[in-house]
């Protein structure tokens, strides 16, 4: 039940590991450059798809965040890059959680789970045997393990939720986390998303047709599909009041949030469901669409899905459509950490006042009236960003961030 006076909420800490850093300020001076992370992929075999595009996180050591910590590197892919963006989170904060353990929960995004673990688990399965190796990796496969492995870590012993709703599962854990909030089970959460590489999910999107042969080119003509990628990024949310009580640095304010379902196709998106989550978190935070500077979107770079997304900022806006970006055209598509790195890069534009690049655009498309910030980022008075997020089974989930501490023109 939510209170009559729900507390504000704030961003207090960020963490990112993506193809074009492995901290949040590689990541967003790359984005800011332009920077491609797509690659040929090199941790799975993918000679039998229709293309060998990806987005992998090179040279990725979770000892490089967690020195002298041996039982990490036993852990999963998704696990490890989870903690080390966690950790990168936790340490912008500031938070002192070992003194607030119960006060302080975990949400997380998260799609595919530890799938190199299921993977050897079926393997030895299919070859006639499941040792005690194996047995280990399927108990491991489990999704929440990454959220409950984050609240063992830093002591956070609040509620904690994982949310599978594909690849707009990061923006409905920080729903979830606010909905928490508010109600006053969690004064501060840990929320985001994280996925590794996985072979049975390049395959599957492999087998619909969708990754492009050399890059992403979302709202771009001539654009031929999506890159897989992994990743994971995180934020430190908390209330206000927690938040100037301990004098803490706050990156931006949550001022609105939006949930949909479009029930309408299992890969198809609707424009109108897109648009209803986008009101939702409008109304939420009493803003009139008319007052949004800017959209952080979902934009893979499939021909539907941005033609789709487009119409249905045409149905919110009407023709002034605020200028947007998709982070996917340098880093891939992460899966559920997709909207987590998409709303670091989000706030950090807020906190920088600079829109991000969408890359490897060759020209308008008729069908995708929008200025997506074409190759060169661009100087903006940014008081707010409407994140979106959409997904397989038409899951839509909106999140607007302000400027901190308010600012008008």
């Amino acid at each position: 039940m939510k209170s009559a006076n729900p507390p504000r909420i704030v961003v207090t800490g960020m963490g990112a590991v993506t193809t074009i850093g492995r901290d949040v300020p590689t990541f967003f001076a790359n984005a800011l450059a332009g920077a491609i992370g797509i690659s040929a992929v090199r941790g799975i075999d993918v000679s039998r798809m229709n293309s060998d595009r990806g987005g992998e996180v090179h040279d990725f050591d979770i000892a490089e965040h967690f020195p002298g910590r041996a039982d990490l590197a036993q852990l999963g892919r998704a696990k490890q890059l989870a903690l080390a963006a966690a950790r990168q989170c936790v340490e912008d904060a500031g938070f002192p959680i070992a003194e607030h353990a119960f006060d302080v929960g975990v949400a997380l995004g998260y799609t595919q789970g530890e799938s190199k673990e299921l993977e050897f688990c079926c393997d030895q399965i299919a070859a006639g045997r499941l040792d005690d190796e194996g047995l280990r990796a399927f108990a491991g496969y489990a999704p929440q393990t990454v959220s409950q492995g984050i609240g063992h870590e830093f002591g956070a012993c609040g509620p904690m939720i994982t949310i599978g709703n594909a690849c707009s599962a990061s923006n409905f854990a920080i729903g979830a986390a606010i909905d928490l909030m508010r109600r006053g089970d969690a004064v501060a959460m840990i929320v985001g998303g994280a996925d590794a590489f996985s072979r049975y999910g390049y395959a599957g999107f492999s087998r619909l047709g969708a990754i492009a042969p050399d890059v992403p080119r979302p709202f771009s003509r001539d654009r031929q599909g999506m890159v897989p990628a992994e990743g994971a990024a995180m934020l430190f949310i908390e209330t206000l009041d927690s938040a100037l009580a301990r004098g803490a640095v706050i990156h931006a304010e949550i001022t609105g949030y939006g949930e949909s379902c479009d029930a309408h196709h299992i890969t198809q998106p609707n424009p109108a469901g897109i648009a209803q989550a986008a009101r939702a978190a409008l109304d939420s935070a009493q803003l009139a669409p008319e007052a949004v500077c800017y959209l952080s979107v979902h934009g893979t770079g499939t021909q539907a899905s941005d033609k789709v997304e487009s119409a249905a900022f045409t149905q919110l806006f009407g023709e002034r459509i605020p200028p947007l970006s998709s982070v996917k055209s340098m880093v891939g598509h992460a899966m559920g950490a997709a909207s987590a790195i998409e709303c670091v890069a989000a706030v950090s534009s807020l906190k920088a006042q600079v829109l991000t690049p969408t890359m490897n655009h060759l020209g308008p498309d008729e069908q995708c009236p929008v200025d997506c910030v074409p190759l060169q980022a661009r100087p903006a008075r940014v008081r707010n960003v409407l994140k979106t997020a959409s997904a397989f089974g038409g899951n839509n989930a909106v999140v607007l961030f302000r400027q901190y501490p308010a600012q008008e023109d």
